[in-house]
């Protein structure tokens, strides 16, 4: 069957995590049902780092369907330098921009089609590529969503410059591969993208900024989304925003995702995710909605903004707070980092210091084989050494755009001295917090840095995944066995006279501070292996520039404490405490010093 003469082949990409494999598996579903047998179906998945049970997944549905051929294509190593100019609304959505990059990736195919993965498909799809849209680069259906608020509306005419009739969604698009080459769009959106930061659609903005007058409109019915009157019979429903029936009761058209969704064998899964999302995260859903409406006028104030970034001026996009927060108008994410910060303050008022305040994204334990933390394979040790260099990279270009603010390191004799393997503690408040540390310890000594991880960073998605995999991590595991290899990669690490990162306080506070209590593992691990424990600590100030959510930027100094060493007449837990004890009580001395005030708790003054 594999030689068969098609009629045609069709090209389709999906962009996709481990967290949407599910609803992808639906529309994909709904494509293969849909399918003529006279064609072929290429079907790429693009991703940044796929598990095998994702993967399983996507092959299943195709099993028996032989003009389906399944392309997964992990871009991580292929992107990674076209992210470096991106702006993101957090540390975990970067699959958002990969659509604006595929005919470069892909020069061996000239037209295709993109489709999000919250999409039922009602026709064969091969019409919808069938679509003539001429010299155009791209063939689209303008945004229902645009077309019902004003202030949608006011925002596409003010600072995208089309009329809200014509912008596109960017859900749905027939691409003109060799066309947007030839365009050389890609170069045109990294150029615009390295100028200004769109808040209110990111890759949707810039592919309508871009491409105007270059769109062909379809037919209304490949893109129908559940709002406004009801379609007679639509061939592609898009359940866009927060329209989602997995989320939300009563949505438009849900019978079309449920009958799939159980032809899938996803039905009461999904049902008992709905049934168990409590009402008040429904409730955030739409006011969301409004949130962004209050985006998109805050957005047309500062219009300036973006014709003097879009023109050249150089003038810094972390504008003042004034230039950013009239009307008391925040940006998306803003409100969630205000409930992280009263979530920081309730926890001190209740001694939960060791718990994190941010969830990570829902992962899968850590499985007791092929394991290599210490990297003797050379396919690992090249991934380490790619991660590392990388991820240095990365900070320094976080550095020269501004979002990260070093004011020095103090203190590095400590580290210079060193003559043996070390613990080195740190206090926990950013992703990136480690790196300054792991640059520092590279510059000054010959030794490696290992990092102490969480199971869950472990299998963060993407590019910070990349990192915290190979980025000479050591995870904390759920599985016995996968400890095992944990604990002995540790001994190795510090016996051979190499050094470890271990955030003692065992939970991330953003800009925290204070120094939390800390707990006794990395202790431990220093006292069973006689070696010290050197405290850094990183303070921070306020600058006058406000990041994506409008809170200052934080600028760092790196503190390297003097080591603290093992009594050699104290056995392993005697040493752990002192040790413990010591760093906690040169932690609150410096801290004292720095900020001028004493060291105190919220949990202390209820006391």
């Amino acid at each position: 069957m594999a030689n068969q003469n098609y009629k045609q082949r069709i090209p389709i990409f999906f962009t996709v995590d481990d967290n949407y494999i599910n609803y992808m598996t639906i529309t994909l579903r709904s494509i293969v049902d849909t399918s003529k047998k006279t064609n072929r179906y290429d079907i790429y998945v693009i991703h940044t780092g796929l598990s095998k049970e994702s993967r399983k997944k996507v092959y299943k549905i195709t099993n028996n369907k032989d003009n389906f051929f399944i392309h997964f294509y992990n871009i991580t190593f292929k992107i990674q330098d076209i992210q470096l100019r991106l702006d993101v609304r957090d540390y975990y959505s970067i699959a958002t921009y990969h659509r604006l990059f595929l005919p470069t990736l892909f020069p061996f195919i000239n037209k295709a089609i993109y489709i999000d993965s919250d999409i039922v498909v009602r026709e064969d799809i091969a019409n919808l590529y069938n679509t003539d849209i001429g010299n155009n680069l791209l063939g689209a259906v303008p945004d229902g969503s645009v077309q019902i608020y004003d202030e949608f509306k006011l925002y596409v005419k003010e600072i995208i410059g089309v009329e809200p009739e014509q912008y596109f969604n960017a859900g749905v698009l027939v691409m003109n591969f060799k066309g947007l080459r030839n365009f050389k769009f890609e170069k045109k959106a990294i150029d615009l993208l390295s100028k200004v930061s769109f808040k209110v659609a990111q890759d949707q903005d810039v592919l309508n900024y871009l491409i105007k007058n270059k769109v062909h409109y379809i037919d209304p019915k490949w893109n129908v989304m559940p709002l406004g009157d009801r379609h007679p019979n639509p061939s592609l429903v898009h359940y866009n925003l927060i329209l989602k029936p997995w989320k939300h009761e009563n949505i438009m058209y849900e019978d079309f995702f449920w009958d799939v969704a159980d032809r899938v064998g996803l039905f009461y899964e999904l049902l008992g995710q709905l049934k168990a999302i409590p009402e008040e995260l429904k409730l955030k859903d739409f006011q969301g909605v409004e949130m962004v409406k209050k985006l998109c006028l805050a957005e047309v104030k500062r219009k300036d903004y973006y014709v003097n970034a879009i023109n050249g001026d150089k003038k810094d996009k972390n504008t003042l707070k004034e230039e950013l927060d009239f009307d008391n108008i925040k940006y998306p994410g803003h409100e969630r980092r205000k409930q992280i910060l009263e979530k920081i303050v309730q926890y001190e008022k209740e001694g939960k210091f060791d718990i994190d305040v941010e969830d990570d994204p829902p992962y899968k334990p850590i499985e007791p084989h092929g394991l290599d933390f210490l990297h003797h394979k050379l396919r690992n040790k090249f991934k380490s050494w790619f991660a590392n260099w990388y991820s240095f990279r990365f900070f320094n270009h976080r550095i020269k755009k501004g979002d990260i603010v070093i004011d020095g390191y103090k203190g590095i004799e400590n580290l210079k001295k060193l003559r043996s393997g070390a613990v080195i503690t740190a206090n926990h408040f950013s992703p990136f917090d480690s790196i300054p540390i792991h640059k520092v310890a590279k510059k000054y000594t010959k030794k490696k840095l290992f990092k102490i991880i969480r199971e869950g960073n472990y299998s963060f998605p993407g590019l910070y995944g990349f990192f915290m995999r190979n980025c000479n991590s050591i995870p904390l595991a759920s599985n016995i066995e996968v400890m095992k290899v944990t604990l002995n990669s540790i001994d190795t690490v510090l016996k051979r006279g190499d050094l470890l990162l271990v955030y003692a306080e065992q939970s991330m506070w953003w800009n925290y501070r204070k120094p939390k209590p800390l707990k006794p593992g990395a202790f431990r691990f220093a006292a069973k292996n006689n070696v010290p424990v050197i405290p850094t600590f990183i303070t921070m100030r306020d600058t006058d520039k406000l990041d994506g959510e409008g809170y200052p930027i934080q600028a760092y100094t790196l503190h390297i404490l003097a080591p603290i060493y093992p009594d050699p007449s104290k056995n392993i837990k005697e040493n752990a405490d002192m040790l413990r004890l010591e760093n906690e009580r040169v932690w609150k001395e410096l801290y004292e010093k720095v900020y001028g005030i004493p060291l105190t708790y919220i949990t202390e003054e209820k006391k």
